[in-house]
């Protein structure tokens, strides 16, 4: 059971960490003005780079830690609270899902 908590755990870390950083980063090179951002630049970012994929084991490692060291049961609070934080990430994929699904479309009623 450790390992299923330690992988929810390190999953949660991961995606939070990641959708900061790709806001931060986006806000750092617009200079906190407004800019059109090509959708391949979030793909280039992520999931073709292997510092992404490094950062993904490393959480799922510390996960994995954190829950195998704790020495007592984790509350059904801790377990609430954390699936309230991953709504975050997990609402910043659908919306950039759900962009890239209307540009497809959009694309192909141009050519």
């Amino acid at each position: 059971m450790w390992v299923l908590k330690g992988t929810f755990i390190g999953t949660s870390i991961f995606a939070v960490g990641a959708a900061v950083f790709m806001i931060l980063s986006l806000w750092s090179i617009s200079g906190g003005k407004q800019m059109a951002i090509d959708i391949r630049l979030i793909s280039l970012t992520t999931i073709y780079n292997p510092w992404f994929w490094a950062a993904f084991t490393a959480s799922i490692v510390i996960g994995l830690a954190i829950a195998r060291s704790w020495p007592g049961r984790f509350s059904p609070a801790f377990w609430t609270v954390l699936v309230v934080i991953d709504l975050f990430p997990a609402g910043l994929l659908s919306l950039i899902l759900v962009l890239v699904f209307k540009l497809k479309e959009v694309t192909k009623h141009v050519q």
